[in-house]
């Protein structure tokens, strides 16, 4: 179990990290961290964070082969009800790795 909370931990400070470098002007807390299996099966680990301005979500999807996990970030603004993705990732040994930013609608 303390492995499990030190991965948690390490995976919360890697997204505020990542946070940090793309809203340097908004302060995150950490709303909740949910951990359910996908439509395949696959564990998913579900992190959100809310600023005044903005809700994101970081969801890592373990990946068949367990070298990485792959990471999907959506933001929902005041403007929105909803989730939008902003970019994909990869989050290897306790590093978020940009894969592609999604273009915006």
């Amino acid at each position: 179990m303390d492995k499990k909370m030190a991965q948690s931990r390490t995976m919360q400070a890697s997204c505020f990290e990542f946070i940090s470098t793309l809203f340097p002007e908004e302060t995150f807390q950490f709303m909740e961290e949910q951990t359910v299996p996908d439509a395949f099966g696959q564990i998913g680990t579900y992190l959100t964070f809310k600023s005044k301005e903005r809700e994101l979500k970081f969801s890592f999807v373990e990946q068949a082969h367990q070298k990485f996990e792959r990471v999907f970030l959506a933001e929902k603004s005041k403007e929105s009800s909803f989730f939008s993705r902003l970019l994909e990732a990869t989050y290897e040994e306790g590093t978020l790795y940009i894969h592609h930013i999604v273009k915006p609608d």
